[in-house]
């Protein structure tokens, strides 16, 4: 559907024309139709009311309401004489004769409004309705009876209104008739009178709508259609001139604006004083996640639901001064973002917008509390061997300890923790390395290095009466991969397979090609891990089971190793674990082409 601003000013008035006429029109029928209808039934009234006085005279005279057969004959005379149905009706609502229908079968007439209004008024009354009796709308008249003051009974009097309708059709037929002659010639009239107006108006318009297109040098043809047009006309070519040059150099700046927006790092939104985004550049956009359209003109809170942003815009506003705050923001995944909120003033001093500047620093945070839980780690995983080693050794030094097997196992325990320690700063020397740097794949069968893994640690396995299952699918294609490498991904996650599975259980290895890849599962029915630990096992020193890890000889460190040679072959390892139902392992290699 057209909406009234798209259509022209010709088409304009000359649907207002034609409205006009439409409703000048359909006011004039229903006037004349209402009018003439209420004229049609004041005559019918005055008619009925005029043969009513007749037949009260007649009964009056011949005193026919104590005569109901001779009462019903002459009712049916009058009747067919006027055309007209005649209904006598005693003052206790009982009909005595009808012209039209059996008076047995008809029921009380004292509740009609006709014969109601009569009685009230002493007068007459009437009324329009359809009969059910006639099997049409019918207008009644009634007048009552009176003889020595005494209500006597009503005469009622009715005449369908077919007759009425037929002239009022007639009559609107010829109003129809009028009214389309007279709006064909307005419209021709108002067409005319358009034309002359509006045709120079169009030219004007078509050559301003090039000009505003960009076709600065497109100009107005100058015709003395009239001055105010022609006036009109030599301002447009004005401006035209003065356009083409502020618009060159308004658009070679904004060029050079956008170029800057778009390539920042950081975040840029522009305000106006009621908070709606009027520029948003793609680092913001995806900061936060959202679309320039669904964000452009609309306020920040309704768009970004975040009211701290909101708070801190009007915050800065309010005090006419840049402020800078750190904003958690979470769409969907929560984001730290460093915020400098920048009121826009104008010559006087009021505030006409804003700028935000956004950095997101939420990387930097990680890395910062990674850092942080590192060195707390680290120290933590030193000083309890350290601790442990020096305590043992001031016992030594302090005391004088005779027992050779006490000074043994003293030295004992020294000797475990020492190695425990050595361990571990050759874990992190060794994680470290493959961290920071990148290694070159070779091509190498993967069923080799399996089957010295299985021959190194099946012994294990048996000594905990653990079911060692290895499934290996025949022919398996060569794949990429650093031997020495994935042969310490498999050492450690079949070792804690062993290691955190019970005397009894069971540990399956299974190693299978599909497309272009060979997939590694290890599986175990052990211990399981709870689901809100399945996610941190890879990091760095994290343990599900602290005291059970270390009395197994675990470092923490061992799965983080897995996952970044996993990595460095362009793979991702996978966990599924229950707690109490066992955990796999599942990671693939690329197969060589």
């Amino acid at each position: 559907m057209l909406k009234w601003n798209n259509i022209g000013i010709k088409n304009r008035l000359v649907i207002i024309f034609i409205v006009i006429q439409l409703l000048i029109i359909a006011f004039s029928f229903y006037y004349f139709s209402t009018n003439h209808r209420e004229f049609y039934l004041e005559q019918e009234r005055l008619s009925l009311g005029h043969y009513s006085k007749l037949i009260l005279s007649d009964i009056k005279e011949d005193n026919l309401l104590n005569n109901q057969p001779a009462l019903q004959e002459e009712t049916a005379e009058w009747s067919e004489n006027t055309e007209t149905r005649v209904t006598v009706i005693t003052a206790d609502g009982v009909v005595l004769s009808d012209s039209h229908h059996n008076v047995q079968a008809m029921d009380n007439h004292n509740n009609r409004p006709e014969v109601v209004e009569a009685v009230n008024n002493q007068r007459s009354g009437s009324s329009i309705r359809f009969s059910d009796t006639i099997g049409e709308e019918m207008l009644y008249y009634a007048i009552p009876i009176y003889e020595n003051d005494e209500f006597q009974g009503t005469i009622r009097t009715a005449r369908p209104l077919s007759f009425i309708r037929s002239v009022l059709y007639e009559d609107i037929k010829s109003y129809l008739f009028f009214f389309i002659i007279l709006a064909v010639i307005t419209i021709i009239l108002g067409w005319r009178l358009t034309n002359s107006i509006v045709k120079p108006l169009e030219t004007v318009t078509k050559t301003a709508a090039k000009i505003s297109e960009g076709e600065l040098s497109e100009r107005i043809p100058v015709r003395k259609y009239n001055s105010e047009i022609e006036k009109l006309a030599r301002m447009f070519n004005f401006m035209a001139e003065e356009l083409e040059e502020k618009i060159t150099e308004v658009s070679q700046e904004k060029n050079r604006i956008e170029a800057i927006l778009e390539s920042m790092v950081d975040g840029v939104i522009a305000v106006d004083r009621e908070g709606k985004v009027s520029l948003i550049n793609p680092a913001a956009r995806r900061i936060f996640n959202i679309e320039a359209e669904k964000i452009k003109g609309k306020e920040l809170i309704s768009s970004l639901f975040s009211h701290r942003i909101d708070m801190y815009l009007e915050r800065a506003f309010d005090k006419k001064e840049s402020i800078s705050r750190e904003i958690k923001y979470k769409n969907p995944d929560e984001k730290i973002i460093q915020a400098t909120f920048i009121p826009l003033l104008d010559e006087k001093e009021n505030v006409s917008g804003g700028v935000i500047v956004l950095t997101d620093i939420t990387e930097l945070r990680k890395l910062e509390t990674v850092r942080n839980d590192f060195v707390a780690n680290v120290s933590h995983e030193l000083r309890t061997p350290l601790t442990s080693m020096v305590g043992y050794l001031d016992t030594l030094l302090e005391s004088n300890i005779e027992d050779q097997e006490t000074r043994d196992r003293f030295l004992g325990i020294i000797k475990e923790e020492t190695d425990r320690l050595s361990i571990l700063i050759n874990d992190l020397l060794n994680l470290s390395k493959i961290e920071s740097q990148s290694f070159d794949l070779q091509k190498d069968d993967p069923k080799k290095v399996l089957d010295k893994v299985v021959n190194l640690l099946e012994k294990n396995a048996a000594d905990k009466k653990i079911d060692f299952k290895v499934e290996i699918a025949d022919n398996l294609p060569l794949v990429y991969m650093v031997r020495e490498q994935i042969k310490q991904v498999l050492i450690n996650l079949i070792d804690n397979a062993i290691k955190y599975t019970s005397a009894g259980g069971e540990v399956k290895i299974k190693v299978e090609h599909e497309g272009d890849k060979v997939y590694f599962s290890v599986k175990d029915n052990g211990m399981g891990i709870p689901a809100a630990d399945q996610e941190r096992i890879f990091e760095r020193f994290y343990r599900v089971d602290k005291a059970r890890s270390r009395s197994l000889g675990g470092t923490g460190i061992g799965l983080s190793i897995v996952r970044n040679i996993v990595k460095q072959h362009g793979s991702d390892i996978q966990v599924k674990s229950r707690e109490g139902a066992g955990s796999e392992f599942t990671f693939y290699l690329k197969v060589a082409e």
